[in-house]
């Protein structure tokens, strides 16, 4: 039997088909990456985050972690507490793109808790690196409230990610934002 010719050639409906089907994939992950926040330079680079400040922690720097934990997170267990209790929050409320949608309200009471707790906490700490942090907090709580921009609050939640591996024995991490003072020295 002879092959015909047809078979070989899509014709104009399949071209048209397998167009609108490109498009729509296409299409579809642009719009979720947006909604979702997330990084696309990530996917095509391998770099966790387009800001670079992001990079996996050597043993090295693991080490010096453990020294600030049990100088500095042993000194300030009170503060650690508070710490891990918001990084919580932040992780639920910040986390796997919810970024992009935040509930305002929440966030603003959450803020306003933070400068309540760390307005008490602040005349008792001694390490000047983790006054500063909390200071720095501070600021990005008021904006987060007066200004109610995403950055404030991705950053306070970088800030209390840190704080969290500082003060506190988290270790569900693999990276250090360096953000803090406080973790300065383990960078």
């Amino acid at each position: 039997m002879a092959k015909g010719n047809h078979s070989s050639k899509m014709g104009w409906f399949g071209w048209t088909f397998l167009s609108v089907i490109l498009v729509t994939v296409v299409g579809s992950f642009l719009f979720f990456s947006n909604i979702l926040d997330l990084d696309i330079k990530s996917i095509f680079t391998g770099e966790k985050n387009a800001e670079g400040n992001e990079e996996p922690v050597s043993e090295e720097t693991l080490e010096k972690v453990e020294e600030i934990q049990e100088t500095v997170g042993k000194d300030h267990a009170d503060i650690g507490q508070f710490v891990a209790k918001t990084h919580d929050f932040y992780n639920k409320t910040t986390g796997y793109g919810s970024i992009a949608s935040l509930d305002w309200e929440k966030q603003k009471d959450r803020a306003n808790k933070v400068l309540g707790k760390l307005e008490e906490k602040l005349p008792n700490v001694k390490d000047d690196a983790l006054r500063a942090d909390i200071e720095r907090i501070q600021e990005l709580a008021k904006k987060a409230i007066n200004e109610q921009e995403t950055e404030h609050v991705r950053n306070l939640h970088r800030m209390f990610h840190d704080l969290d591996i500082a003060l506190n024995n988290y270790n569900g991490y693999d990276t250090i934002w360096k953000v803090t003072e406080t973790l300065k020295t383990a960078n």
